[in-house]
């Protein structure tokens, strides 16, 4: 060999070894952080110590060390903030109003909950009867000030009422009160429609008026009649034959996240809401949010959350009323979750994938397409249905998809078998949770020919 070709090896060598040098001098782990600008020089793993503990932020579990752990923490950089109640972004500390309900802390009665009442009318008697008839058509409002608030009837209609008995009422209303002010004042009427002339009956233990005024205390949460107490018009004085007694309930609660969720099934509005706990819906968000693994996926399912466990009752009540077999039960419960807004998580957290807890998709009432399949699991597994995620890596070209698989008697049209020929084999029909229409087994226009189901255990 010529000495001219035994100098090329040598000065390609001497370059690599100066390329090397060079990256080593100005990063020596190799961990993409310049030495400068890392705490860590020597260590891949770590590059940053926030709290100036010695202990990298990767492996220390409270980065600002002010003795709350990270996934506890909503400033988990910020030592004089670890809560933020109303998810705000501004820490309780320098918040001035952390429940957010319009009411400064200092004149805030309850400063971490927005404070709310619930009615609970549980049941009246008619005391006087007043005619040869077996009832009394029956009807009571609730009043705050001139405003009407409620009207209380079976369905649009009178209840018929038996005379000289208790009739159960078990009738609700719940209403936001100000948290700056301690008494709150509450008038009950109730009518009777005689010969179809409404008249009122007397609830009232005051000769003033057959009409019931309730003054509630926020601060001590109770009124008149103690927590529970009974608007009785037979304890005045008055000869009057037209006494009437109700048993009611006021209970004080935080008004929280209550979000109504209104959609469609069969051409019929549905509507309910529930009231979410901030602090669970905060302990999601502070949850790992990372997928390494298709089968991670799963780990988003909360089937045992108690809102997950409660929005499925709920559900399923409508469901018995209806008189839904299993089948139509599932496309109810579809149609709920397919009328939560779809949205890209580029758009809502900032990332190209951001799977969401369901408390969370439930509370911000959006989501793409793993959010809802992990919802419409959540809700179906805690109502004792077999459920797995699909997942279709080329649904379309360059995009994925996720959807649900669940087995159900009567189900026809797509599905994906598992365990197939074997004693516990089982049939996952599609669902679609992204769009409203989509009913169990029917697939929009995506390649589903390959795809990853892992079932929920």
């Amino acid at each position: 060999m010529s000495k001219s070709n035994k100098i090329i090896p040598l000065v390609f060598m001497s370059v690599l070894v100066g390329i090397f040098a060079h990256a080593y001098m100005h990063d020596s782990d190799f961990d993409g952080v310049p030495n400068d600008e890392d705490e860590f020089p020597n260590n891949m793993n770590e590059w940053r110590d926030n709290d100036k503990d010695g202990i990298g932020d990767n492996e220390d579990t409270d980065d600002d060390n002010d003795g709350y752990n990270d996934t506890d923490d909503h400033f988990p950089e910020n030592s004089n903030e670890h809560l933020d109640y109303d998810l705000d972004g501004i820490g309780n500390n320098e918040d001035t109003d952390d429940d957010n309900d319009g009411y400064n802390d200092t004149d805030d009665i309850d400063p971490l909950n927005d404070l709310a009442l619930k009615f609970t009318f549980e049941w009246v008697e008619l005391i006087d009867k007043q005619n040869n008839k077996g009832d009394a058509p029956f009807v009571f409002y609730l009043y705050q000030g001139e405003e009407e608030l409620h009207r209380f009837d079976n369905g649009n209609l009178a209840w018929r009422v038996p005379w000289q008995q208790q009739f159960d009422l078990n009738a609700e209303f719940e209403i936001n009160v100000p948290d700056n002010k301690t008494e709150h004042q509450f008038t009950v009427v109730a009518i009777y429609y005689k010969f179809r002339n409404p008249e009122e009956f007397d609830i009232s233990d005051s000769n003033d008026s057959y009409r019931a005024t309730i003054n509630y205390n926020l601060s001590s949460k109770s009124w008149e009649q103690g927590n529970n107490g009974t608007l009785d018009g037979s304890l005045d004085d008055s000869n009057e034959n037209d006494d009437a007694r109700i048993f009611l309930e006021i209970e004080t609660y935080s008004f929280g996240y209550l979000l109504s969720y209104n959609w469609q099934y069969n051409a019929i509005e549905y509507q309910i809401s529930y009231n979410f706990d901030p602090a669970r819906y905060s302990y999601y968000t502070n949850q790992d949010h990372s997928i390494k693994e298709y089968e991670d996926y799963i780990n988003f399912v909360t089937k045992d959350e108690e809102a997950v466990i409660e929005i499925g009752k709920d559900l399923r009540e409508i469901a018995t009323e209806k008189e839904f077999n299993n089948l139509e039960e599932v496309n109810f419960i579809m149609s709920f979750v397919q009328a939560l807004k779809y949205s890209e998580d580029n758009l809502t957290a900032g990332v190209g994938e951001y799977p969401r807890y369901p408390i969370e998709t439930l509370v911000e009432q959006t989501g793409d397409c793993e959010d809802t399949s992990a919802l419409l699991i959540s809700i179906l597994e805690s109502l004792g249905y077999e459920t797995a995620i699909i997942l279709i890596p080329e649904a379309w070209e360059d995009y994925g998809h996720a959807a649900v698989g669940i087995n159900v008697t009567g189900a026809d049209g797509i599905y994906y078998i598992l365990n197939e020929g074997k004693d516990n084999q089982i049939d996952y029909y599609y669902a679609e949770t992204t769009a409203p229409g989509w009913k169990l087994g029917e697939v929009p226009d995506l390649d589903s020919t390959s795809a990853y189901v892992y079932e929920v255990k």
